[in-house]
């Protein structure tokens, strides 16, 4: 092995990629993954009134969606006594926030009795150079000033945070919640709030499309229940909160993710519906911008909250390991994603498959001795997502790779991890670790994408904006539906922001809708 690099080092210096917030925000939740080829095929939807309606409800405010930014505000507009009704296309609230960890906060009062001091100035212009200053500046000045006392408002409404830490960066910003997770920290208690407040749910309802007035502006909903019955809900103001387009094979598709070339990681339920229901309210798209949270997935294995050893591999082993395409070629500085654990399945979108090689040593290194994860190793080998040869010659045959593309590729790169001077992609030599000793294995990864953030363009009160740019009345986009702060990539260093968009989104939009009221 490369001298320098150590045990400790590959299994937790690589900790960059695979620190507990970004292997639990990407996991997903305890439910079981959705296959992108399931996905039923849709297109732009327009504003069409049932033939029969079975149910008529009127309120101030209706928000479709309870997850993160949809429970913020049913909260927040049931606090400032609007009469308000959420809908829920599942049978409980909570969308995806059971793979969320914590969230982003600056000033809050947790900070403030550690002593923790940070300037908001240092974390917008380092998000702001991370998203290639394509992102809405105003609105992260907006969201990082506005996130301590969005922190302050979740703990009196019942959100249990345990404590700050820097998670994958390195400044001191993320709120981690108690128990690790949404879905117990965040969800009940915002559901609790919301009822506390008056706030009426309504399960296993789905939005199908808005109302529209003479005026232009937005009057309310249709929906429809799972058991078919179409209901009317008229209200002064919607809120979409549907939780982006994962599910939809086909925007996925235009964004660069090819069918059957990915898997979903979060809950069943974003189709792409509240995306169809703003562009048929005239609402700007925003999808040719869209980003992706998203990581590596080894096909069959078992998940991140199922004790899965090789879910999210990428987090311990690529950055050391080469990284080839159906051609044996290499394609990247395999330490690349350090910088952004988000990119790191970008340059293999194009690829007809990706493979991380490892070696003996390797391989020992990343199992180091876990009984769950030497079963879980040879369980992949016989569903064949993991390959092992005694020779490369072997691997590549088992792989359909040329046997001679693949052995030039391995000498080369063995050559330059011996000068310690990648002449192809610049890899730092601190990462790059001969692949010489036998057995050879080859670790069949796929993109798993747990949300696509930025779906409907808003303007700074999260009103969708039509292609004029100018807001439609009566109709806001929250959450990752409306999220203006990332462009084509999230960036994911300063920790919680995602989630800190949600909370803001959903607050603004909801006091926006009742002063407008």
């Amino acid at each position: 092995m490369k001298e320098g690099i150590n045990r400790r080092q590959f299994i937790g210096g690589a900790s960059m990629l695979a620190a507990a917030g970004v292997v639990g925000m990407l996991a997903g939740c305890t439910q079981p993954q959705t296959d992108a080829a399931q996905s039923s095929e849709s297109t732009e939807a327009t504003p069409q009134q049932p033939q029969n309606i079975n149910e008529t409800h009127d309120c101030d405010i209706l928000v479709i969606g309870s997850g993160a930014a949809g429970l913020a505000a049913a909260v927040q507009a049931g606090e400032l006594g609007a009469n308000t009704i959420c809908i829920e296309s599942q049978s409980v609230a909570g969308g995806n926030m059971n793979g969320v960890e914590g969230c982003f906060g600056v000033g809050s009062r947790m900070q403030k009795e550690e002593g923790i001091e940070v300037d908001p100035g240092e974390v917008i212009r380092l998000e702001i150079e991370q998203s290639q200053y394509r992102c809405s500046g105003p609105g992260y000045v907006d969201m990082v000033h506005n996130s301590g006392e969005n922190i302050d408002w979740l703990l009196d409404n019942g959100v249990t945070f345990g404590q700050v830490d820097v998670d994958k960066g390195d400044i001191l910003v993320f709120h981690r919640f108690a128990n690790h997770t949404g879905g117990k920290d965040y969800v009940p208690a915002m559901v609790e709030a919301a009822e506390k407040n008056g706030v009426t749910f309504m399960y296993d309802t789905e939005g199908t499309s808005l109302i529209k007035a003479d005026d232009g502006s937005v009057a309310g909903a249709y929906a429809e229940t799972k058991g078919g019955d179409a209901i009317q809900i008229n209200a002064k103001s919607v809120i979409i909160a549907t939780g982006g387009f994962a599910d939809n094979q086909d925007y996925m598709a235009e964004c660069g993710l090819k069918p059957n070339s990915y898997v979903i990681g979060g809950v069943p339920g974003h189709d792409g519906l509240g995306h169809q229901m703003g562009i048929g309210a005239g609402a700007k798209s925003n999808r040719e911008s869209t980003a992706m949270l998203a990581a590596f997935k080894v096909p069959t294995t078992p998940g991140y909250y199922d004790n899965g050893k090789f879910d999210f591999v990428v987090g311990i082993a690529a950055p050391y390991s080469m990284w080839i395409n159906e051609k044996g070629e290499r394609f990247i500085n395999e330490d690349f994603a350090g910088a952004n654990a988000m990119a790191m399945t970008m340059p293999t979108w194009k690829n007809e498959k990706t493979y991380i090689i490892m070696d003996a040593p390797m391989m020992d290194m990343f199992v180091n001795g876990d009984a769950d994860a030497q079963k879980q190793l040879e369980d992949a080998i016989g569903e064949q997502e993991i390959l092992k040869a005694d020779t490369l010659d072997d691997l590549a045959s088992q792989a359909s790779i040329d046997a001679s593309a693949l052995t030039e590729t391995v000498d080369r790169y063995n050559g330059f991890a011996a000068t310690g001077a990648d002449l192809d992609y610049g890899k730092s030599a601190e990462a790059m670790m001969p692949l010489s000793t036998a057995p050879f294995y080859a670790i069949h990864v796929i993109p798993q994408v747990n949300t696509s953030i930025g779906s409907l363009q808003t303007d700074r009160t999260f009103h969708a904006v039509d292609e004029n740019y100018e807001p439609i009345k009566g109709l806001y986009v929250v959450g990752v539906e409306g999220a203006m702060l990332w462009n084509n990539i999230y960036t994911i260093n300063v920790s919680g922001g995602c989630n800190a968009n949600n909370v803001n989104s959903g607050r603004v939009a909801a006091r926006d809708a009742v002063e407008n009221l």
